[in-house]
């Protein structure tokens, strides 16, 4: 179901479906519901409006005039994961529409180019089958986006104490064909996988040609757990350049809303309930820049024989993270960081758990929601010491 109507029509609270995630009208004081889920190939989803390729966008997805200037437009890209681009352009200016929007589409499209580990002809695939030369280590070039985060991979690691891990994609090939076949991976195997990994083993090095090393093969990367925030910044940053004043940006589990939302009201994100994918649990609210990344295993755990296991893994362990974190979310009003070092940084806070994860935020001065699973099944609910100023329960 796919309903769409125009701003200057809807209510307060009338709705559309995109796909798996529900969205709600930005205006008139409506939120946005965010959440994440685990995707693959084997499960990805084409969007019947549009042609795509394996990776995203080759036909920009139809604009849609909202009226009053506003403008959006919405898509399943990277193997099925909800996206949405709203903005504004005042009536009068000598912005197109539609420019701007193929211009956003094109950079989500570029960025999965890269790095989509799924795909042969990526840039992070075409890195990961590198072969090891007879005397290392082995020095490669890489692009600037690959570089780049890379060091906010390597600030994230370093300040999680290495539970946060790029290097972590030999673990999870090891659990997805587990699932595929249908077997819990041996521990002999799963130290193998770790024996392949470890981000201390890879150096970046200053010479403004984006050059890395890496000192022990093979070394193999996946940065899952931050390009879509990174994907996001990026495609937020094309529409500033475009001279965009307001608008939103999400994908997923990860959203960026800027400047003035509709009628002066404050933009408001939606946290999925972790149990129930048609409620919200809570609503985080701000005017202006606001920027909000969720971690979850809602929709698409891995199944193994009846046996639910969370897509994330530890890196200290090959295992999946415990099943009690049941989302994370960190969020940041104003402009003090980015949707990557906050995707990031989610990612962390769920494989170390409620407490060590929020002692992690309040240190890194990020504010955080954990929800988990207490010893008698409900939900419990831990927040960084700021979080409340923006935040409320909301269950509906």
């Amino acid at each position: 179901m796919n309903l769409i109507q125009k701003r200057s029509t809807v209510s307060a609270f009338n709705k559309y479906i995109l796909g798996m995630l529900t969205v709600l009208a930005a205006g008139y004081g409506a939120y946005f519901l965010v959440s994440t889920f685990f995707t693959s190939p084997q499960n990805s989803i084409n969007n019947h409006a549009r042609q795509t390729t394996e990776l995203g966008i080759s036909v920009s997805p139809p604009l849609i005039n909202n009226g009053g200037g506003w403008w959006e437009s919405n898509s399943l890209i990277y193997h099925g994961i909800p996206t949405r681009i709203l903005f504004f352009l005042p009536p009068g200016n000598n912005l197109q529409p539609t420019a701007v929007n193929e211009a956003a589409w094109q950079e989500f499209e570029r960025i999965g180019r890269i790095f989509n580990p799924f795909s042969p002809t990526s840039e992070i695939a075409r890195l990961n089958a590198t072969p090891w030369p007879r005397h290392p280590p082995l020095r490669l070039i890489v692009s600037k986006d690959i570089y780049t985060v890379m060091i906010m991979s390597r600030e994230i690691w370093n300040q999680s104490s290495g539970n946060f891990d790029p290097t972590l994609w030999p673990v999870k090939q090891l659990w997805q064909n587990a699932e595929k076949i249908q077997k819990v991976p041996p521990g002999q195997d799963i130290d193998t996988a770790l024996r392949s990994m470890g981000f201390g083993k890879v150096r970046l090095i200053d010479d403004q040609r984006y050059t890395i090393e890496i000192e022990d093969h093979p070394v193999m990367f996946d940065f899952g757990g931050i390009v879509k925030g990174y994907a996001v910044d990026q495609v937020r940053k094309i529409l500033l350049e475009k001279g965009v004043a307001a608008g939103l940006v999400q994908l997923g589990g990860e959203v960026s809303p800027f400047g003035n939302n509709e009628g002066g009201n404050p933009w408001r994100i939606g946290v999925q309930h972790p149990k129930q994918m048609d409620k919200v649990w809570g609503v985080i609210e701000a005017q202006g820049s606001l920027r909000v990344s969720t971690s979850g295993n809602y929709r698409q755990p891995i199944m193994i024989k009846g046996q639910s296991f969370y897509h994330i893994f530890s890196p200290k362990t090959g295992l999946p993270v415990s099943e009690k974190v049941l989302g994370v979310t960190t969020a940041c009003i104003g402009e003090n960081t980015s949707n990557a070092r906050l995707d990031g940084v989610a990612t962390a806070i769920t494989v170390m758990g409620p407490s060590a994860g929020l002692q992690l935020a309040e240190k890194l001065r990020i504010e955080a929601l954990v929800l988990f699973e207490t010893d008698d099944g409900t939900i419990g609910e831990l927040t960084t010491k700021g979080f409340g100023s923006h935040y409320k329960r909301e269950d509906r």
